[in-house]
């Protein structure tokens, strides 16, 4: 581990603008940012960012190993903050239990016809769709 210290404080200003372009365009390719094809070019350019960042380090493996722990970290970040959000976020009462607490829900959010089950409305556009 020693060794890769040593590697990353020899890096050089390329390498840090690398590994830079790399971490942008991996978290674009990975969030919902962009489309389709724009994630899959970003993901291409994520893979090459990462290629050159660990071929202009030396070693390549301590280049190839940070790349990876980037992506690790960023995928720890985002499940804990997944998972403090739901632990921490609101909680939205059904329909029903809501009447019951006093919680408001607007009556124009669900149907009233069925009155076995309420169902959310969909505009006019999705309606002409769906028929």
């Amino acid at each position: 581990m020693s060794e890769l210290g040593d590697s990353l404080e020899r890096m050089s200003f390329m390498q840090l603008l690398l590994l830079f372009a790399f971490v942008t365009s991996y978290v674009l390719a990975v969030g919902g940012l962009l489309g389709g094809p724009a994630r899959r070019r970003m993901a291409g350019l994520a893979v090459l960012l990462a290629a050159g960042f660990a071929a202009l380090t030396d070693p390549w493996v301590h280049g190839a190993l940070l790349a990876v722990f980037v992506v690790a970290g960023l995928g720890l970040f985002v499940m804990l903050s997944w998972l403090l959000a739901w632990m921490l976020g609101p909680r939205q009462a059904p329909p029903a239990l809501a009447a019951e607490t006093g919680t408001p829900v607007p009556s124009s959010m669900f149907r009233t016809d069925d009155a076995a089950e309420a169902t959310p409305k969909l505009p006019a556009r999705a309606r002409t769709r769906q028929s």
